[in-house]
């Protein structure tokens, strides 16, 4: 669980963060995220080919595309959270580190804290939404054209920021307790 950035493109890629029944879970999200990324180019250009082939689009590509991003987004966030990979500034935080490692490491801690609220805020309210969009059986696209339901991709939502979330309180208590070891500012170990 490793924030550390690898910038030499020869060294290959850092090593992943320990296994967990977890990390397992949310590498397991992210694998079936990029079988919906596989699914929506193959449909993409399915319709693509239908169009200029026959002249003959497929029904509701736009609205299944809009969905599947969404669908992805957020079963992958958590395994990005997990491998480091999520987009940051390191402008400050980086040289941080390297002079004040116990400022730096709390400082992250803190913002894994706002992460953990975005998350837990966005999953907390998307809950009555999806529940809502399945006891009414609500659905996207044009009735008698093409429809499809709603409730799979705002429960995704409620799970994949439920577990960013947890995996920012994971990163947390991991930069809270390296910053317990961390040498001081001038001190070296």
């Amino acid at each position: 669980m490793s924030y550390e950035a690898n910038t030499n493109l020869d060294e290959g890629p850092p090593p992943s963060a320990p296994s967990s029944p977890f990390g397992h879970l949310v590498d397991g999200l992210n694998g079936v995220g990029s079988l919906v990324i596989a699914a929506v180019m193959l449909l993409m250009c399915a319709d693509v080919f239908m169009r200029n082939a026959f002249n003959q689009p497929i029904d509701g590509v736009a609205e299944m595309v809009a969905a599947s991003i969404i669908i992805i987004v957020f079963l992958q966030l958590p395994s990005t959270l997990r491998h480091g990979r999520m987009s940051r500034a390191d402008l400050f935080l980086d040289p941080l580190l390297l002079s004040h490692p116990r400022i730096a490491l709390r400082l992250r801690a803190v913002f894994s804290l706002f992460g953990i609220f975005a998350c837990g805020l966005i999953a907390y309210a998307t809950w009555p939404i999806a529940v809502r969009s399945w006891t009414n059986s609500e659905f996207l696209g044009i009735e008698g054209v093409f429809t499809f339901p709603t409730w799979p991709m705002r429960f995704v939502v409620v799970l994949g920021a439920g577990l960013a979330a947890l995996q920012y309180a994971l990163l947390t208590w991991h930069d809270l307790r390296s910053s317990v070891s961390a040498p001081i500012r001038g001190e070296t170990r």
